[in-house]
């Protein structure tokens, strides 16, 4: 770390910059960032002393304490995170820690909590008690779903943490795996007003990936759902495109009916749409004007073009409220409402397939309608990540069947694993200097001990020397020659201790204490009395030695991540080769996992998971499931829910066997302790034998 002298602190714009920070924070107008580069220490005051007189608003880039310094010597707000922190392309940025927020810190007060997000959004208050049958992670947009007990893991280089944030509205991510019954089911944790105004944003590949999940969980909840038919993001200029992804979870296509309302009874309502030609005049939501006196009408999973009644003139249709626009669907066409042909039986949805028709049944289709229609099509069609079905209804000139058979043969679609990736804005973590660790408080208590172990070792010198002296001049019998041979043998104690038992020396420099906790947890007191926690012994007296391991530990040294952690007691832990240190998760809060990444696919046969090898944890079990991973994304279960026990007398560990399959992915997923609501971990070991 290198100071920050005046020098390495300027303005830019709307933020003060120490040291050399890259790239400039987007931050909401009226606000001023302070943004502080990795390398560089700085204080409150060299940082309050760049700040303007009338930056009322200040937000901080910087954990731990410099926010109530800042606060304290603007004599004013600050906002500041409790750790690392995403920017999304929409300038929201969230704390990457699962436990972790911003706080607003005032002169005088104690701080206060604002959340994983800033700005906050309104929905951010909400708090669901989510069904123990969904996994529910937090991302920036709202919430990605999965099923339990696995969960899928959001990149902050993916789509899951690029997705458009609204301010008004959470989305809800959908896990392609998730059900309709397992999304209706988590949606009634949502308060009913965040409920009704949620979207949900599927994950799954290819067009229309999440219709029918949501219109099964329309059916169940008994009340319209929204979703946004494909994935919102922030293309490279700023604008936000609703992309169909492929099966590497891409975007490759604009979806021109992104915003579907579902109701129970099976209805599909499109609510908002692009137009799939820039030739084409909106009339309505779902509807579209173009040449030839014809019209283009869009659902959730097809397009439609026919001869429609001449169009209104477009002079005042802009000027229109929006409230006095007719959201129309297919189910409605098909009743017979007036301004449109009803949809003929063959536009039913074949799953997996995007539903072009052309024409009205009895229609004629004039042969120059063919050319914009072909232009259209061409424009709308390429890339798309499903199978096209060219229906046509009407009569067609020998010429007009030349040109349908040319349409279908362009445009048969690329199912979902083709389609050029399209560019958007990903999240990006802020360079930010790293939180200061909190003391360990078994460290202190070692030093405490160390202390006292040095004050009792001087008064026993003291003692011997005081002895030897008298038995040097003791007169020459029974009673002195008595003394001093026993003298000789002994092993001296420290005071207080029983015989017999260690000193205070060998019990602080052999401590494997884990920190202070009021919790039913394994971890020593720090106070010196007895108590009812356990005691702080060496692991020579209060549990064998560490059994090691002969052969190659592909996990040691390895990056570890983790569903979230407590204090200081994260991931890292538990592939640092140290028995003594040791991965916590956030407390009761399970399911939680902790995973490996190998760098590439090994064929793991051999998991053995540890706890520190001391008396001070006392005996346990964890019920623990191991999945596996190519990619970080897809999971598969290795081995279901395994009862380990992790015992003081047989070493503190569990051994798991796999039988077969190559990952670079090992995640150690835990439900359950006997011992602390959390889990906990010192090593996780991957052999291949």
């Amino acid at each position: 770390m290198t100071s920050a002298s005046s020098d390495l602190i300027r303005r830019v714009d709307r933020c003060v910059l120490a040291g050399d920070v890259p790239g400039f924070p987007v931050v909401p107008d009226g606000w001023l960032a302070v943004a502080v580069a990795p390398a560089v220490s700085v204080t409150a005051s060299d940082l309050a002393a760049a700040v303007p007189p009338d930056a009322e608003r200040v937000v901080l880039l910087a954990a731990g304490p410099l926010g109530p310094d800042l606060a304290a010597a603007l004599d004013r707000p600050v906002v500041a995170p409790d750790g690392p922190v995403v920017q999304t392309p929409g300038g929201v940025m969230v704390t990457t820690d699962a436990g972790g927020g911003w706080w607003r810190h005032r002169p005088g007060r104690p701080a206060e909590p604002l959340g994983p997000r800033w700005p906050a959004p309104d929905w951010q208050g909400s708090a669901p008690l989510w069904p123990s049958t969904v996994i529910a992670q937090p991302v920036p947009a709202g919430w990605l779903l999965s099923p339990g007990p696995v969960g899928s893991a959001a990149a902050f280089d993916g789509v899951e943490f690029a997705v458009a944030v609204d301010p008004s509205r959470p989305r809800l991510l959908l896990d392609p795996a998730l059900t309709g019954e397992q999304l209706a089911l988590a949606m009634t944790a949502l308060p009913t007003r965040v409920r009704r105004v949620a979207d949900l944003v599927p994950l799954g590949a290819g067009q229309g990936a999440g219709r029918a999940v949501a219109a099964t969980a329309a059916a169940r909840l008994g009340e319209p759902v929204h979703l946004v038919n494909g994935v919102p993001l922030h293309t490279p200029a700023g604008s936000i495109v609703v992309f169909a992804l492929d099966a590497h979870r891409r975007p490759v296509w604009a979806e021109p009916a992104w915003l579907l309302r579902l109701t129970p009874d099976g209805g599909e309502e499109v609510v908002a749409s692009s137009p799939p030609h820039t030739s084409l005049r909106e009339l309505s939501p779902a509807t579209y004007a173009m040449d030839m006196g014809w019209q283009v009408r869009l659902s959730g999973g097809g397009i439609h073009a026919f001869p429609g009644p001449p169009p209104p003139p477009a002079k005042g249709r802009a000027s229109l409220p929006a409230t006095a626009a007719v959201t129309e669907s297919f189910a409605a066409v098909d009743a017979g409402l007036p301004g449109g042909p009803s949809v003929p039986a063959s536009f039913a949805d074949r799953p997996g397939a995007y539903r072009v028709v052309v024409g009205s049944a009895g229609e004629t289709i004039d042969d120059l309608v063919w050319p914009p229609l072909s232009a259209m099509f061409t424009a709308l069609l390429s890339d798309i990540p499903a199978a096209v079905d060219l229906v046509v209804e009407g009569t067609s000139s020998a010429w007009g069947e030349a040109a349908e058979r040319e349409l279908a043969e362009r445009h048969p679609g690329g199912g979902v694993t083709n389609g050029q990736a399209r560019e958007f804005q990903r999240a990006d973590l802020l360079p930010m200097p790293p939180a200061p660790l909190p003391p360990d408080p078994s460290a202190a208590v070692r030093r405490a001990r160390n202390g006292l172990a040095l004050l009792a070792a001087a008064a026993v010198v003291v003692v011997l020397l005081a002895v030897a002296g008298l038995v040097a001049f003791w007169p020459r019998g029974g009673d002195g020659a008595d003394l001093a041979g026993d003298v000789g043998p002994q092993t001296a104690t420290a005071p207080g201790a029983a015989p017999g038992t260690p000193s205070a020396a060998a019990s602080a420099s052999g401590s494997a204490s884990p920190r202070a906790s009021t919790s039913a947890s394994p971890r020593g007191s720090t106070q010196a009395s007895a108590s009812a926690g356990p005691s702080l012994t060496t692991s020579a007296t209060g549990a064998p030695p560490l059994p090691l391991d002969t052969g190659t530990d592909v996990a040691r040294g390895r990056p570890a991540t983790e569903s979230s952690h407590t204090d200081s007691y994260v991931a890292s832990r538990t592939t640092d080769g140290d028995p003594m240190s040791y991965w916590e998760s956030r407390n009761n809060a399970f399911p939680q996992w902790i995973q490996v990444d190998l760098g590439a696919p090994v064929a793991v046969r051999r998991i053995v998971l540890r706890l520190p090898p001391s008396s001070a944890w006392p005996a346990r079990t964890q019920t623990v499931t191991v999945l596996g991973s190519p990619d970080g994304a897809a999971f598969s279960v290795l081995i279901p829910g395994a009862a380990c026990r992790f015992d003081p007398n047989s070493g503190q560990q569990a051994t798991l066997a796999v039988n077969s399959g190559n990952h670079r992915y090992v995640r150690i997923l835990i439900s359950s302790n006997t011992v602390q609501p959390a889990g906990q971990l010192s090593a996780i070991e991957l052999y291949r034998s």
